[in-house]
């Protein structure tokens, strides 16, 4: 008779790797493809982070992005490390999969390492990626405020996130790496829902 819940499926799976995800309380216990699937979201979102600095309120932009893809704002560098977490956390969700369908049989010791891998790369990925994009588009909202809003929040002792970095990563950096890293991601994503329903065929 065939089990319905998926759950319960993974718990009388004959696989220890899915019985291992299924055991384990996790916000993050979702297929692999999904997983790439919701990074690239993320990634697309920081991709779209040139054309929205573009449409900043005409004093704001004539004083820190007169040209929005040469301009390296603080804000690029924290969108960077948003940018940075979730690709290669996604490029280690990958790897994860990789590794369960040709390491097959996975014994306990082989599944407990991916499923702790795994979990580290969501994490990662999703909390400290996702707390760094809602980071930078929260400052971007600032800036659709205009410079009432920045003055005020200057005064309250925030630091700048518009004025120049020392680092000299540019918007126009970020936006590529993100546009490119999420094209990938999506890739991924496709390529590990195709073989997952192979694999589950043979």
């Amino acid at each position: 008779m065939p089990i319905d819940d998926p759950i319960t499926e993974r718990l009388l799976s004959d696989s220890p790797y899915e019985r291992l995800r299924a055991r384990q309380f996790s916000y993050f216990a979702r297929p692999i493809d999904q997983k790439l699937a919701w990074q690239s979201y993320l990634l697309f979102a920081l991709a779209a982070l040139l054309p929205i600095l573009a449409a900043f309120p005409p004093g704001i932009r004539r004083t820190y992005f007169a040209d929005v893809a040469t301009a390296s704002p603080k804000l690029a560098f924290v969108a960077l490390v948003a940018v940075v977490f979730v690709a290669t956390t996604g490029l280690g969700h990958a790897l994860v999969e990789h590794a369960r369908i040709h390491l097959r049989p996975l014994d306990e010791h082989q599944a407990r390492e991916l499923v702790t891998f795994e979990t580290l790369c969501s994490m990662l990925g999703f909390g400290t990626g996702g707390l760094a994009t809602v980071s930078t588009y929260a400052l971007v909202v600032l800036g659709f405020g205009g410079e009432r809003a920045l003055d005020a929040f200057l005064a309250v002792g925030g630091g700048n996130p518009f004025a120049t970095s020392s680092l000299g990563v540019t918007v126009g950096t970020v936006t590529v790496l993100a546009l490119v890293s999420g094209v990938v991601l999506q890739v991924l994503s496709a390529h590990t829902h195709v073989r997952a329903v192979l694999t589950a065929g043979e």
